[in-house]
């Protein structure tokens, strides 16, 4: 047991665990986003905020593909991060950017639902990952 412990310390199954659990979180949302019950659930809570900008630009659909769109390149840049860490830098950066969007709708929400406390787990996610992709590239770098 004991070896078993220290093994698991030195390793980065917990990244692994952590990017793969990131990964799926944007793989859902971001394919939601292509389906009129998301379009239509996002509306009223888009349509009252500052994000309202999308609507105005390409419309309640395209406003909600842009967001898809967003989504499916982060958690594409994820995966790719296994690989390639400059990628998961951006896709790590791209998940903290996302959180912060979306709890910056707060005060024009004016509530707390699932829609806003996922981001609050999802930019310390995004921190962590960011501070192990950032260690993997200038390891490569160096």
């Amino acid at each position: 047991m004991k070896n078993f412990i220290h093994s698991f310390i030195r390793s980065d199954y917990d990244m692994v665990i952590l990017r793969l659990s990131v990964i799926t979180i944007f793989m859902l949302f971001g394919t939601y986003k292509w389906f009129d019950f998301e379009v239509m659930s996002l509306e009223p809570l888009i349509s009252s905020t500052w994000l309202n900008i999308l609507y105005i630009l390409f419309g309640v659909h395209g406003g909600s593909y842009f967001l898809g769109v967003v989504e499916t390149l982060t958690f594409l840049a994820l995966i790719i991060g296994f690989f390639r860490p400059a990628a998961g830098v951006l896709g790590d950066i791209i998940v903290i950017v996302t959180g912060i969007t979306t709890l910056s709708l707060l005060p024009q929400l004016g509530k707390i639902d699932s829609f806003i406390i996922k981001d609050v787990l999802l930019i310390g996610a995004g921190a962590v990952l960011l501070k192990h992709d950032l260690k993997r590239y200038l390891t490569i770098r160096a």
